[in-house]
């Protein structure tokens, strides 16, 4: 394997074109397969932006060091969705190794056969993920997790609000971003919506969508650009929904100016799975690579960088558990099942184009 930058890595971009994805730029997919654990390749496909950037410097780059004979080709995408779309496009031409995405949708990969089971043998730090952490039908593990959070301007709002009801008050009308469903945040804010109205989301959201069409006139986008964190910190906007790890981190590079809350209402949980490609063209140093996200070094480096929980039972520093999203019980969160989630989402985004956005 030529030498490609200084660290070794190399960035693919998935390309679908006719039904097939190619790799773009230095270090793309090798036609080989590699058949060991600690040299060849590995294709990851994660998400953009800031993930990529602290996954990179936290993760990513002590593993090169660790294993130098491995390269790491990786490939971002701005959602999960978008991941999915990438691996399903790849269809008889395999680019994919490890996909790290959210659950709800690495679990409909699952049921697709998109990707293998593993086991402990294949990836011995699975052992130390905790049980609720693991995939039920042996896919892979969380590797962290996060939870939607209410941003806002601390110049303006001084104090952590306390109830989503918040959003609704017209002091702050034409002030309030919220990423509309297909979003998770969307279907997220539905669902705690219904939770505060005492309506069970999981037979009706008829309350949910007629006290959200109320919202609408205090929304200035339902899809913020800039992105929700930036609209506060420019004073663009006040409020918005965001997720916990990245309102930690902007809250960070702002000195404070946006802030993040749970409120007491609930909120739900965003989880990452790591998963393998059943057509993983790498699969030893994929196995090798899962493992090393899973381990003790990994999970604590990437809560220090970007304020995501792990999905193991490892200390955290004081100062950065405090900022983690809890999954000690204490935080009342909604549990949304993503097997079931997946029947249902296309019809509340429906309902949100028909009724919230255009009502």
């Amino acid at each position: 394997m030529p030498a490609i930058t200084s660290r070794r890595i190399a960035t693919f971009m998935a390309v679908a074109a006719a039904g097939v994805l190619t790799l773009a730029g230095c270090g793309g997919g090798s036609e080989e397969t590699s058949s060991s654990p600690e040299s060849g390749e590995v294709n990851i496909i994660g998400y953009a932006g800031i993930w990529q950037e602290q996954y990179q410097t936290a993760v990513i780059d002590p593993f090169l060091e660790k294993y130098p004979d491995i390269t790491i080709n990786y490939s971002s995408k701005r959602s999960s969705a978008e991941m999915l779309s990438a691996i399903q496009a790849e269809g008889g031409n395999p680019i994919t190794d490890v996909a790290i995405m959210d659950s709800s949708v690495s679990d409909s990969g699952n049921q697709q056969g998109l990707f293998a089971e593993v086991s402990e043998a294949d990836v011995p730090n699975i052992a130390k993920v905790r049980d609720e952490f693991l995939n039920a039908d042996g896919y892979g593990p969380l590797v962290g997790l996060d939870a939607v959070g209410l941003l806002y301007d601390t110049e303006t709002i001084p104090e952590p609000p306390t109830s989503w009801e918040i959003l609704w008050d017209d002091t702050y009308a034409g002030k309030v971003q919220v990423v509309a469903p297909p979003s998770a945040l969307g279907i997220d804010l539905t669902a705690i919506t219904s939770e505060m109205l005492g309506e069970d989301y999981t037979k009706s959201i008829d309350k949910s969508i007629a006290r959200l069409a109320e919202l609408a006139p205090n929304i200035q986008s339902f899809a913020p650009n800039p992105d929700e964190y930036q609209s506060i910190i420019t004073g663009q906007s006040v409020l918005g929904l965001g997720q916990n790890a990245r309102g930690q981190y902007y809250s960070d590079e702002s000195d404070g100016k946006l802030g993040i809350a749970f409120p007491e209402e609930g909120t739900v949980y965003q989880m990452n799975a790591i998963n393998l490609s059943a057509e993983a063209p790498n699969p030893e140093p994929a196995k090798t690579f899962m493992d090393y996200a899973l381990s003790d070094e990994a999970q604590v480096a990437f809560a220090e960088a970007l304020y995501y929980a792990p999905s193991t039972d490892v200390e955290l520093p004081a100062e950065v558990a405090d900022r983690v999203v809890k999954t000690d019980g204490s935080l009342k969160v909604l549990q949304l099942d993503p097997a079931w989630l997946g029947t249902v989402s296309g019809e509340w985004t429906d309902r949100w184009k028909r009724e919230v956005i255009g009502g």
